[in-house]
């Protein structure tokens, strides 16, 4: 990763060619910086395209996927999509099948219920954590960044929102990441998809709903740059409750 730094920076002019130690040619610009997919491990590409593919295409409950195709849809191995598949069936989005093919599951308003409570739960957790943070640590630089993030898109919501959907799973990942519990992340991970899957919003809203879930997340995201821990819970509790009601609205259009 630093080699690739490295090499960035002089293509781009900003650091001198074999220079040690490194002399700076100019000031960064926006531009400079490397886009969010090109930094993207590859689960996390295969995360944020499996959601996108999801989102446009919506196949119903019971839908036959064959990891082969998903494979060649992707361009992944085999090996890969079936071990991204095996991290998603832990939640019951979805049940492996004979001959290498899986079954995309239903949901019930109970589910949708337990999920939430777990949801609830972890994220609660993070914010307290997030407030043990050393003002110093990177984490605070991301949430300036992510913040600055929901504010263009929300000025571009026209034509971007289909973006939305990675802009909340970074989010949230962000919050969850808080904890350096390793199992809150991977939880994060399948949340994000069986949330975004299940939406289903409608073209007459789903612009509407976007918005709404951005002002959301700037309440929790500024209750936390102020160093406001009952404020941020609170605000993640009405999101978190607003997903939820739409989860289970969801639910009732199947």
């Amino acid at each position: 990763m630093a080699r690739s730094i490295l090499h960035r920076a002089r293509e781009i002019g900003l650091i001198a060619e074999d220079s040690f130690p490194v002399v700076f040619l100019r000031k960064t610009t926006k531009s400079d910086y490397f886009s969010n997919a090109d930094i993207r491990s590859l689960e996390e590409q295969l995360e944020t395209d499996f959601m996108m593919w999801l989102r446009t295409t919506q196949p119903p409950p019971g839908s036959r996927l064959r990891e082969a195709v998903l494979a060649r849809q992707f361009g992944v191995s085999n090996t890969t999509i079936r071990e991204f598949l095996i991290g998603l069936s832990r939640f019951g989005f979805i049940r492996k099948e004979p001959q290498r093919s899986w079954i995309l599951e239903g949901f019930t308003e109970q589910y949708a219920l337990e999920l939430h409570e777990v949801r609830q739960m972890f994220e609660t957790r993070a914010i307290s954590a997030i407030f043990t943070i050393p003002k110093e640590a990177p984490f605070w630089g991301k949430m300036l960044r992510i913040r600055q993030e929901h504010i263009q898109l929300r000025k571009e919501i026209d034509t971007r929102f289909i973006e939305f959907s990675e802009l909340d799973s970074r989010f949230h990942r962000i919050l969850n990441a808080a904890t350096g519990n390793r199992f809150m992340d991977g939880f994060q991970d399948s949340i994000s998809l069986i949330f975004h899957f299940h939406y289903r919003w409608s073209n007459k809203n789903q612009v509407e709903r976007i918005i709404l879930a951005i002002r959301e997340h700037l309440e929790i995201i500024d209750a936390i740059l102020d160093r406001d821990q009952v404020g941020a819970v609170k605000a993640l509790e009405r999101h978190l409750a607003t997903a939820h009601q739409t989860f289970v609205a969801s639910i009732h259009r199947d």
